[in-house]
């Protein structure tokens, strides 16, 4: 198993989140997705910020797998 740190959590926090405001702008995937795909996919990366955490502390302390946060 991989240990990161608290500051590793927060940077894919924000990586994260930068890609999701891409896609809602409709700057990042391809125009040949199925409709809603893009949506599902924002849910997910949204999903995983949640469980990251804007500091990383949460995904430091309780990991982001199925059974941490």
């Amino acid at each position: 198993m991989i240990s990161l740190t608290r500051e590793d959590w927060s940077e894919i926090f924000y990586a994260l989140e930068s890609k999701a405001l891409a896609v809602r702008r409709g700057r990042y995937g391809s125009e040949e997705e199925a409709p809603g795909a893009d949506f599902k996919w924002i849910t997910h990366l949204d999903e995983l910020r949640r469980k990251i955490g804007p500091d990383g502390a949460k995904a430091a302390r309780e990991g982001v797998g199925p059974g941490g946060a």
